[in-house]
């Protein structure tokens, strides 16, 4: 049976620029190669609009209470930055 992903979002309001998220970079990168050393999927992406800044989160589990969420918010609360978090939506599985 294949894996199932799921997708959320991190919605920042007011939008910010791309230099503020130099070290929310680094942290996704970190993520997404320890991911994939276990074997598992989760892939983080910033996505920058005029009205708001979005971090898009693909993984292999709905779970939000993981040690990457725990050091991606704290990393935004440093910042200064309000956010609101999506709940996960299981993203379809394409037939083979």
């Amino acid at each position: 049976m294949p894996q199932r992903h799921w997708v959320y979002a991190y919605q920042i309001e007011p939008p910010q620029p791309d230099t503020r998220f130099a070290k929310v970079k680094t942290l996704l990168r970190r993520a997404h190669l320890a991911a994939r050393r276990a074997a598992r999927m989760w892939a983080g992406r910033v996505v920058l609009q005029t009205s708001v800044s979005h971090i898009l989160i693909v993984t292999d589990s709905p779970s939000r209470n993981r040690a990457v969420n725990r050091a991606l918010e704290a990393q935004l609360k440093r910042q200064g930055v309000r956010f609101s978090v999506g709940e996960p939506v299981s993203l379809p599985i394409a037939p083979r």
